[in-house]
C-alpha cells in the first residue's frame, strides 16, 4: 500500500465551490492581511493536505515543541515551523485589533481572496530563537534566517480555509496529494520513491534516480522539484521544470516516472529540512525517499551527511534511500560512487552545479559527462538564474 498520510489522515481545508461562493459575500467585511508569498505557499499546502496533519498555522505551544524536540505536541515528528508572522505595517495595524475567534481574510498578490484564518492565538515571535532552533544559526547571510530576522515579531495561529489555489508556476499542473495517490494507484504502484530537487538535473542526479528505479522494492519514481521562492543565484523555476521535462521525456520510461512541481519556499535547513521535505512527500503517497549528499543545505552551515543521519533519529514511516556523492569516472566511462569505483580521484569529473554555472558564465560547452544535451540546451538560454 501507499504510505498513509503523516498522522494518519489527509487534511482537506480546501473550500468547495459552494462554500467559497457562500463565503464571498462576507469577505469584504472581514479584516484583511497580506501575507508574504512564503506564507501564501504554506496556506495552499496546508489546504490541500501536503502538510498533514497541520490544519493551520502553528501556535506558540506547537512552535516551542518543534524547536525543542523536532516533534508536534502529540509526539509526531515535525522539524520545521510553519508560521504566519505579521510583517507589513498595515497588517500589524489590522492584527492589533484582532480577537480570538475572529476570521481574517488572507489576500493574494493581486488583492484576491485566497483563504481565511480562524484566529486561535496571537503571540510574540522571538525571531532569533526561531532561527537558531530551526536553522542552527542567526547569521543573516543564511537566506531563510535573513528573511526571518527581517520579518514580523508577532505571529497569528489558527486553522485555515483555502478558498482557491494559487495556480502552478508553469505550464505543467501541480498535482495535489490526493491526485498523486489516485495516479499512483491507477499505475499499480505500491512502493513509490520521491526525489527532492531544486536544480536542473545533471548526470549525478540522473544516476541516483536510475539506481533507485533499478531497486526491486521500488515500483515508480516521483520527481518533485521545488519551484516556489528560491534564493538569489538558484535557477528560475521555469528552467528547472523545462530541464526535467526534457530528461523525463527523452530518457525515462513514462510508466515508471511521474513529474510534478512543488510550489513552496525552499527551506535551506540541512537535515531538519530534509526530514520535513520527506514528510511532505509521504503525504503525496511516497514510502521511499532519496537522500543524496548535503540535501537542503546551503553554504557550509551543515554537515553534508547530516541529512542521512537524521532519519535514524526520527521514524516518519518512510524508507530513506541514502546515497553518497557520485561522480563521472573517466576510467569507468560512466557515473560511479565510492562504493562502486576504485579509481583515483584525479580521474573523476566534478558534476557540481558550480562547475555547470562556471561553464555557462564563460560561454563554454557543457560536457555530456555533466549534463544531457537536451538539458544543456535549456541551460544555455539567457538569464536562467534568479537575480533577486
Amino acid at each position: 500500500m501507499l504510505s498513509e498520510p503523516h498522522g494518519g489522515r489527509l487534511i482537506d481545508r480546501l473550500a468547495s465551490t459552494r462554500e467559497r461562493e457562500r463565503r464571498e459575500a462576507e469577505l469584504a467585511s472581514l479584516p484583511k492581511l497580506h501575507p508574504f508569498i512564503d506564507q501564501l505557499y504554506d496556506l495552499e499546502k496546508i489546504g490541500i493536505g501536503a502538510y498533514s496533519p497541520l490544519e493551520g498555522f502553528m501556535d506558540s505551544a506547537t512552535l516551542s515543541s518543534v524547536l525543542a524536540t523536532g516533534r508536534l505536541p502529540d509526539g509526531l515528528p515535525w522539524t520545521l515551523p510553519v508560521l504566519l508572522p505579521v510583517s507589513a505595517p498595515a497588517d500589524r495595524t489590522a492584527a492589533a485589533g484582532l480577537h480570538l475567534g475572529d476570521d481574517v481574510a488572507l489576500m493574494g498578490p493581486t488583492e484576491n481572496f485566497l483563504g481565511l484564518l480562524h484566529v486561535e492565538e496571537k503571540f510574540s515571535l522571538d525571531r532569533k530563537a526561531v532561527a537558531q532552533g530551526t536553522y542552527g544559526t542567526v547569521d543573516p547571510k543564511h537566506p531563510n534566517v535573513g528573511d526571518l530576522l527581517n520579518g514580523g515579531d508577532v505571529a497569528l495561529a489558527g486553522k485555515v480555509t483555502l478558498l482557491r489555489r494559487l495556480g502552478a508556476s508553469g505550464e505543467r499542473p501541480e498535482l495535489t496529494p490526493r491526485e498523486t495517490r489516485e495516479l499512483f494507484t491507477q499505475k499499480g504502484w505500491k512502493n513509490v520513491a520521491a526525489y527532492q530537487c531544486r536544480n536542473p538535473p545533471h548526470t549525478a542526479h540522473e544516476y541516483l534516480q536510475r539506481v533507485t528505479l533499478e531497486r526491486e522494492d521500488v515500483d515508480g519514481l516521483f520527481i518533485h522539484p521545488v519551484v516556489g521562492r528560491l534564493k538569489k543565484g538558484d535557477y528560475r523555476p521555469d528552467v528547472i521544470m523545462a530541464a526535467y521535462e526534457a530528461l523525463v521525456r527523452e530518457y525515462y520510461p513514462p510508466e515508471r516516472v511521474v513529474l510534478s512541481p512543488l510550489t513552496i519556499t525552499m527551506r535551506y535547513g540541512g537535515p531538519k529540512a530534509a526530514l520535513f521535505l520527506a514528510i511532505v512527500r509521504k503525504n503525496y503517497g511516497c514510502n521511499r525517499y532519496i537522500i543524496g549528499r548535503d540535501q537542503a543545505g546551503v553554504g557550509s552551515y551543515y554537515d553534508p551527511y547530516a541529512a542521512h543521519r537524521i532519519f535514524d533519529e526520527y521514524d516518519i514511516g518512510i524508507v530513506p534511500l541514502r546515497y553518497e556523492e557520485s561522480f563521472f569516472c573517466g576510467r569507468c566511462g560512466w557515473m560511479a560512487s565510492p562504493k562502486t569505483c576504485s579509481h583515483p580521484a584525479s580521474g573523476r569529473v566534478d558534476t557540481s552545479q558550480t562547475r555547470i554555472r562556471r561553464a555557462l558564465a564563460e560561454g563554454a560547452d557543457i560536457p555530456t559527462e555533466l549534463v544531457r544535451p537536451e538539458v544543456a540546451k535549456i541551460l544555455r538560454q539567457p538569464n536562467v538564474t534568479l537575480t533577486e
